[in-house]
This record gives C-alpha cells, sequence and structure tokens, in this order.
C-alpha cells in the first residue's frame, strides 16, 4: 500500500496529473438488472470521485463475489446482507472463514416481493390464499423462500397448496386457471407482472405491518408505488430482501469517503439508469450486517446520519 502511494506521488510530482486509482466493482451477469444498476453506479462514481476509475465486472452471482473479497484489493461488490453475515460467520458454503475484513458502503435496490393473484380469484390478502393453488416462486429461487418463510410466519403454511414449478410456468398457470396467482422476487417493474397485468386482471397482495414485525429481521419493509402495474392504482406494502455495495478493510478510508460521498451527493445520475433506483433508502445502511467501513461511516456521521451501534 505504501509502495503504490509513493509511487502516486512520484507520478504526481513528475507530470502534474494523479493517476486515478482503479477500482473493481463485481455484479452479476451480463444480461441481468443488477449489472445495469453497476454500470450506472460507476458512470457516477468516475464522474464525481475524483482520483478513482471504477470498472464493472460480470460474474456468476453474488457467491462469487464474496469469495473474491478475501484476496481482492480495490474490490467492490454487491451481495444480499444475510450472505455477507453468513461469511463473516463463517456459515454454509464460507465454512474457509477469512471474510471478517468485509465492510459496508450504501444500499442498492432489493429483490422486491411481488405476490400477484388473479381478481376474479376472490383473493384479497395472503390469509385468503387457504385452500387455493399458489406458485410461491420459481422452484429453488429467493422468491419461493420468501413466501414459504412469511407463509409459515403467519402460521398458515400448511393452508395453502403451494406449487413447485420453474416460475417461467407462472404466467401461463394463472393465465389458465392451474393457480391463482404467482410470486416473485424481482426489481420492480417485474417483467413477469407487467406481462400477466397486461392481459388479465391482477391484484398485488399486501403484508401487513403487523406481519412484516414477525419478519422484519430478515427483510425490509418496500413499497411498490401506485400505476407501476397497470391496474394496481394503490400503493402496496411489502417487503423486500436487501443487497447492497461492500468492500473490504484493503480499501482506504479516504477511498471509501469520496466513494461514498459522491454516490449519496448524486443521486439524480444514478436514479436514471433504471426505474428500481429510485427505491434506494438511505435508512437500509442499518440493514446491510457487516459493519461500514471506517471511510463510510466517516461520511454518514458527516451528515448526521444516526447509524446503528452495529454498524460502527
Amino acid at each position: 500500500m505504501k509502495r503504490a502511494a509513493i509511487f502516486l506521488l512520484i507520478v504526481f510530482l513528475s507530470t502534474g496529473t494523479l493517476v486515478a486509482e482503479n477500482l473493481s466493482l463485481k455484479s452479476a451477469r451480463q444480461t441481468s438488472t443488477y449489472y445495469a444498476f453497476a454500470v450506472g453506479i460507476a458512470e457516477t462514481l468516475n464522474k464525481h470521485a475524483s482520483g478513482s476509475n471504477v470498472t464493472v465486472e460480470t460474474s456468476a452471482g453474488s457467491v462469487e463475489n464474496v469469495k473474491m473479497a478475501r484476496m481482492r484489493q480495490n474490490f467492490l461488490f454487491t451481495s444480499p446482507p444475510s450472505l455477507v453475515q453468513e461469511a463473516i460467520k463463517a456459515g454454509g458454503q464460507f465454512s474457509e472463514g477469512g471474510y471478517e475484513d468485509i465492510r459496508s458502503l450504501w444500499p442498492i435496490p432489493g429483490l422486491v416481493m411481488h405476490w400477484v393473484v388473479r381478481k376474479d380469484s376472490g383473493v384479497e390478502s395472503l390469509e385468503d390464499l387457504a385452500g387455493k393453488r399458489f406458485i410461491p416462486g420459481g422452484a429453488g429461487s429467493a422468491g419461493e423462500r420468501i413466501t414459504r418463510a412469511v407463509l409459515e410466519s403467519k402460521g398458515i403454511y400448511d393452508d395453502i397448496n403451494l406449487l413447485t414449478v420453474d416460475l417461467s410456468e407462472g404466467v401461463r398457470a394463472v393465465r389458465n386457471r392451474r393457480a391463482v396467482g404467482f410470486g416473485t422476487s424481482s426489481t420492480p417493474p417485474a417483467s413477469m407482472v407487467q406481462e400477466i397485468a397486461s392481459t388479465i386482471d391482477v391484484r398485488i397482495l399486501e403484508l401487513s405491518d403487523a406481519d412484516f414485525a414477525k419478519v422484519s429481521d430478515q427483510y425490509t419493509r418496500t413499497v411498490i408505488p401506485a400505476g407501476l402495474y397497470k391496474g394496481v392504482d394503490q400503493d402496496v406494502d411489502t417487503i423486500s430482501l436487501p443487497v447492497a455495495l461492500y468492500s473490504t478493510k484493503k480499501l482506504s478510508e479516504d477511498t471509501a469517503y469520496k466513494l461514498t460521498k459522491a454516490f449519496w451527493e448524486n443521486r439524480a445520475e444514478w436514479e436514471g439508469t433504471h426505474p428500481a433506483m429510485k427505491l434506494i433508502n438511505m435508512q437500509d445502511v442499518n440493514s446491510m450486517k457487516a459493519r461500514l467501513h471506517p471511510g463510510a461511516l466517516r461520511y454518514y456521521r458527516e451528515i448526521g446520519f444516526d447509524v446503528n451501534p452495529g454498524m460502527r
């Protein structure tokens, strides 16, 4: 680290130009929404975080991102906080350990839960699914896991005929009345919801505040805004599996501070890259599980944001 700093200083003194610090942002597959998020964020940082050059890297997914954090320098990556927490505890797929140096920077759009039903099914709440066939999400997907967790927390899991199918069959199954609805976790607007709402009348089910309290240690509160989907004319209170942007202690405090400041103070720019970026809420900083990077913490304290003790 010291050698790199000395080299940059020599270059600056000899040329009058400070060489940009190259940073990698590992996100997701190039065709995914999260890759688009990363590109928008990188463009904003490159424009406003002086001395930083952020390049987006493709990835097979969050597990790969977290595992790379053990060995990379000047490394930024995206992941659900629950996965980072598991890595720090050396649990599950991260039993090899060595992830204690992961630090949080800021939240990005989470996976928003949509519970979609036919309007003519008579289902107006999750409780009304009792005795009916419902697709909780694609087999093995985050959406399926979230739906099952919520139904269990409400005590109605065994009352519903949950179908295990690939989510690509979801729209067809609901359209052909083989199921009253389906669940999907996606950044709004979700293409599947747009597709079915364009052909039949649908309703998106809410999760009450009381029921949210039962799962608030795992998920965050999110609102699907009115008018986002055809026929859904009021806000829908739902939940989201958080996703955030992380680095490690290897990233300098000054760089982390500049990146965090550039991100939050240029919201109008990255909001324009995708509609879901408007859902980013600074309050979700306190849900990122890993402690904040000292540079990020400096920025949040500077603006008077109330950081939870466990994140400091």
